[in-house]
């Protein structure tokens, strides 16, 4: 989606970042209503939204100057904590070295939730206005007010999602800021409450809204994007009973190639021989739910910090699943695992593989025998980031069938995604997966390379309660490497798994307090 704002949206960005609110000026001159009367209006309005969302989660690309690179929170907030990836030494800056050794301030600039509640801001003015538009504009279907509304609800969950997982606690916002009386200062509501009072029942919303027999629109919010982010907050809940009824009515929808993803065995996935498809063409892929489009030409260079250059990286892979994982590719009998050769470039440097070359989001072959060619002038080609596909939710399935006590089933549905990447599927009776928690582990593992480098990972750890045991480990390696001879490992798990929240957006609103663990 171009990124590309009208009047109406740069006005009413100002009013979703909390620390905006006491610098911006209400709308006082030219009333938002008039900024919503016609079908053009609402289609900008719409587009602005997403844009505010897709700037946070890719960055501002580098049509303006290279300060607004490597801004990937999808990456930052979902990934870079976790043991898939690792800081490259000899070129990382102070901001990665506080996320890859647990080591965080309030001072580090991907702490700073502003751009998510700009976008809840532009959402909120959508949800007010557009029905007020549709009175004005005839062009405005019903089926079309209906659309407009669903998407609107199922982002500001989406964003309400972010926040909570990323930093808990958060203030609540779900009227336009446009009179001057309004208090600018919100206090952070409990994470629970956002979950239970506002992200469940947006997306309940939305899913009544949504046409339900419609193909999935790929670059907006449909049914079954709803209905995934839907079953991933009843995950985060633990609540698996209606996490699989969600997943369940997944099936149901329908793709992006029209076709229904049904879920009823490996067949319904991207097939193993296409399985870049994806993420490099997701619009024909009957697998893909809801990705976002950043076109090189219109929105600049993605510039994500594992791919974007041939060298000078600050985030590489990290060694501990580079040696288990992607080295054993290079060897001359590698293991049939189709996804590692697809994701990373196995072969570059080699022997001494700098682990650097994440080629996941740019057409390789499908089995490669040396280096990729490398995506000219700084990654010139459409990254298609994935916010959720089919096989993501098997695997929560499974996940959430263990936890109902169906091993069988939840079995089968690990099955199906290891058949697809053409590995030895587990036996009921492998000693490796006898207890709930020993199979729940494989799940993990399985999501963990499966989906690897798309923003799941670290929000696996801390929805499982496994942050410390898996992480303690390899921070205390990289601890060591950074010459703290003491090697902490991750302190204070039950505080520091969330982000502090920005100095700056302290300052501008006194009612919040900083998370424990971190000092203002």
């Amino acid at each position: 989606m171009k990124t590309k704002i009208l009047a109406l949206l740069l006005l009413s960005a100002t009013l979703g970042g909390c620390n905006k609110f006491l610098e911006e000026k209400p709308l006082a001159e030219v009333a938002l209503d008039q900024h919503y009367k016609n079908l053009y209006d609402v289609q900008a309005a719409i587009a602005g939204m997403y844009s505010a969302f897709q700037l946070e989660m890719v960055g501002k690309g580098n049509y303006q100057d290279n300060k607004d690179n490597y801004l990937e929170k999808y990456l930052y907030w979902g990934e870079y904590r976790a043991d898939n990836f690792d800081r490259a030494i000899s070129y990382t800056k102070d901001y990665v070295d506080e996320i890859v050794l647990n080591s965080l301030t309030p001072t580090n600039q991907f702490s700073d939730w502003s751009g998510l509640y700009t976008a809840i801001g532009r959402i909120n003015n959508n949800i007010k206005y557009i029905p007020k538009a549709a009175e004005l504009d005839s062009r405005i279907t019903p089926e079309m007010l209906k659309d407009y509304l669903a998407q609107c609800y199922a982002l500001r969950a989406m964003c309400y999602f972010y926040l909570v997982r990323v930093w808990g606690d958060a203030p609540i916002w779900l009227e336009p800021y446009e009179d001057v009386q309004q208090p600018a200062a919100s206090a952070r509501e409990p994470k629970d409450k956002i979950l239970n009072e506002v992200i469940i029942p947006d997306l309940e919303k939305a899913y009544s809204l949504v046409d339900k027999d419609a193909k999935n629109a790929l670059w907006t919010i449909g049914g079954a994007g709803i209905c995934a982010i839907m079953s991933d907050v009843y995950m985060w809940k633990k609540d698996y009973q209606n996490a699989t009824k969600w997943i369940t009515r997944l099936f149901l929808t329908k793709s992006p190639t029209g076709v229904s993803y049904a879920g009823t065995n490996e067949t319904n996935l991207q097939d193993g021989a296409s399985w870049k498809t994806i993420f490099v063409n997701p619009t024909s892929s009957k697998e893909t739910i809801w990705s976002i489009h950043w076109d090189y030409l219109k929105n600049g260079c993605a510039c994500m910090q594992t791919s974007w250059s041939p060298n000078n990286k600050q985030i590489i892979v990290d060694e501990g699943v580079w040696a288990t994982w992607f080295q054993p590719q290079t060897t001359t009998s590698p293991s049939p695992d189709i996804r590692p050769q697809q994701t990373l470039d196995v072969y570059f440097g080699l022997p001494s593989n700098k682990r650097d070359r994440f080629i996941k989001w740019y057409p390789t072959d499908a089995n490669p025998t040396k280096a990729d060619p490398w995506p000219v002038t700084n990654q010139a080609l459409p990254v298609y980031l994935t916010m959720y596909r089919l096989s993501d939710m098997y695997l929560l399935y499974a996940e959430a069938l263990n936890g109902l006590g169906d091993r069988t089933n939840a079995l089968k549905y690990l099955n199906f995604v290891r058949k697809r990447a053409r590995l030895p599927q587990y036996d009921a009776n492998d000693a490796s997966i006898a207890t709930s928690y020993q199979l729940e582990t494989a799940i993990l593992d399985e999501r963990r390379l499966e989906l690897f480098g798309e923003g799941k990972r670290w929000f696996d750890l801390v929805r499982t309660g496994r942050v410390k045991d898996v992480m303690d480990p390899i921070l205390k390696r990289r601890q060591e490497e950074a010459g703290n001879l003491d090697k902490p490992g991750f302190l204070d798990p039950t505080n520091r798994v969330y982000w502090p929240i920005h100095r700056n957006v302290l300052n501008s609103n006194k009612s919040l307090v900083q998370n424990p663990g971190y000092t203002d």
